[in-house]
C-alpha cells in the first residue's frame, strides 16, 4: 500500500537520536529526517484545560530551519499525498523548504491540517494571516476544527453561521476553493464538505468515557489523507478518520500504535 514517510528536523542531541530511533523501530525511513548540529531538537509542553489541551511550543529549534534538498525535490515529485500544517511554517527557513516542496508535489493530495496552536504561557501566535492563506491555495484538501473554521472566517471575513456547519463550509470553500474541507467536531466525528455535497461517514464515533486528545487529530488527518489517495467515498475517508482518532483519544500517548481492527478496516478501505 506504499510507504510513509517523516519529513523533519532533529538535533544531534539525545532526544533527536530517540526519535530516530523510535521511527526506525517502527519501520519508517528516517532519510527525510535532517540532523542540526547547531539547534536542538524541538519540545512542546502540554497542559490540559478541561477537554482541550494548551501547548507550549520551544522555539529556535531545529525543525524552524528545515532546509530545501534535493533529495526532498525528488520525493515532492514522486509522492502521492503529503500533510503539511500551520506551525512548521512559523519560521522563514521551514516556510520556504515546505512551500517549496508542495509547489513541487501538483499531483500529490495536498492536505492542510491547519492546528492553529498559540503558546499557553507566552500567548505567541504559531501561525499568521499570511501563512494560513498561502498554505489555503497549495492544498486540495483543507482540515480544521470547528473553532478553526470560525476564526478562519472571522480572519478573511467570509460569512459564517454558527447554527448551520454546512452554510459556513461553503462560503469557506468559496472563498479557498480546495477540492475538499474537513470540519472535526469532537466526540460527534469528523464532516466533509466539497462542492458536491456535505458527508458525515456511515456511522458515529465509538462514544469514549475518557479522552485524550493530544494526537487524536493528526490520526483522523491520516486516515482521510489515506482514504482519499486511494480514491475512497468520502464516507468512507470519514469513517476511516473517525476510527483512527478515537482509537488515539482512547490512549494516553499520542502517537499509540493502531489495534489489528483498525488496521484491518483501513486495509479493507485501501482495497
Amino acid at each position: 500500500m506504499g510507504q510513509g514517510v517523516v519529513v523533519s528536523r532533529v538535533g544531534n542531541d539525545p532526544p533527536g537520536r530517540a526519535i530516530l530511533d523510535s521511527l526506525a523501530d517502527r519501520g519508517m525511513s528516517t532519510g527525510y529526517v535532517q540532523l542540526d548540529s547547531s539547534h536542538p531538537t524541538g519540545a512542546v509542553s502540554v497542559f490540559m484545560h478541561g477537554p482541550e489541551p494548551g501547548y507550549q511550543i520551544d522555539s529556535e529549534v531545529a525543525w524552524d530551519f528545515l532546509e530545501s534538498t534535493e533529495p526532498l525535490d525528488e520525493l515532492a515529485a514522486r509522492c502521492d499525498a503529503v500533510c503539511f500544517g500551520s506551525l512548521a511554517q512559523r519560521s522563514p527557513a521551514s516556510r520556504t523548504a515546505i512551500q517549496r516542496f508542495l509547489s513541487r508535489a501538483p499531483n500529490a493530495v495536498r492536505l492542510y491540517d491547519v492546528n492553529l496552536r498559540c503558546n499557553t504561557r507566552t500567548k505567541e501566535l504559531g501561525y499568521s494571516a499570511e501563512i494560513i492563506a498561502e498554505s489555503c491555495k497549495l492544498a486540495s484538501v483543507i482540515k480544521v476544527n470547528c473553532g478553526e473554521l470560525l476564526e478562519l472566517c472571522r480572519l478573511f471575513d467570509i460569512p459564517q453561521d454558527h447554527d448551520d456547519l454546512r452554510q459556513t463550509a461553503g462560503g469557506f470553500l468559496r472563498h479557498f476553493p480546495a477540492q475538499a474541507l474537513v470540519v472535526t467536531r469532537g466526540p460527534e466525528g469528523a464532516k466533509l464538505f466539497t462542492q458536491e455535497g456535505e458527508f458525515a461517514g456511515h456511522a458515529p464515533p465509538a462514544p469514549l468515557l475518557t479522552v485524550y486528545p493530544v494526537g487524536a487529530g493528526d490520526a483522523s488527518s491520516a486516515g482521510i489523507l489515506f482514504a482519499t489517495v486511494f480514491g475512497r467515498h468520502p464516507d468512507d475517508a470519514i469513517d476511516l478518520a473517525n476510527r483512527m482518532g478515537t482509537w488515539v483519544a482512547s490512549q494516553l500517548s499520542a502517537t499509540p500504535s493502531l489495534p489489528d481492527s483498525v488496521v484491518e478496516f483501513a486495509r479493507q478501505v485501501g482495497k
